[in-house]
């Protein structure tokens, strides 16, 4: 198991989640537009700490390793990127971002996944990356696609989201798919 590595691409830097990173956080997930297809919202400091402890366990627990996607010119945060679910016996984890709305279509959520696949495949020696996304979250879709990630399933009414149920696609990347 590795330890945490800041990792740099032409327009990003990404770095480790912090715990004065909460207000950013907060930003994002109380945005209705950015969490239309996510189980989780906050509203507050205090309710944002779960999301914020959810990133501190994973680190600790060596279970996920999570980055703030950071605007190289202008340190401004845009978003956050990274894998729970880590499971070292099987070699695979399950991939999740979110991008602030202002910094869609902008190629921010690609250059970024790039770098860290990098990372889960050759530094982690991960053989397989999961990303389950909503089937009517096509932005979400469309960039999973565009990393190479193949479509393997679609579960039927999988999960609940705002009472209604949500069929999830299933995607995923192996170390040899690159």
């Amino acid at each position: 198991m590795m330890e945490f590595l800041e990792l740099q691409t032409e327009r990003l830097s990404l770095r480790k989640i912090q715990q004065s990173d909460n207000a950013f956080v907060l930003k994002g997930l109380r945005n209705d537009e950015l969490t239309k297809f996510m189980l989780i919202r906050y509203y507050s400091l205090e309710e944002v700490q779960e999301q914020m402890d959810f990133y501190a366990n994973h680190y600790n627990n060596k279970t996920g390793y999570y980055w703030l996607m950071e605007l190289k010119e202008t340190h401004e945060p845009i978003g956050i990127i990274g894998y729970h679910a880590v499971s070292w016996e099987h070699k695979k984890a399950e991939l999740g971002f979110w991008l602030l709305p202002e910094f869609w279509k902008k190629g921010y959520v690609t250059e970024a996944a790039l770098s860290t696949l990098h990372f889960v495949f050759d530094t982690l020696q991960l053989n397989r990356i999961e990303a389950t996304v909503e089937t009517e979250n096509t932005a979400s879709i469309n960039a999973v696609q565009k990393l190479g990630f193949m479509h393997e399933g679609t579960f039927r009414e999988y999960e609940m989201n705002n009472g209604k149920p949500i069929d999830l696609m299933m995607f995923a990347m192996l170390k040899s798919d690159r």
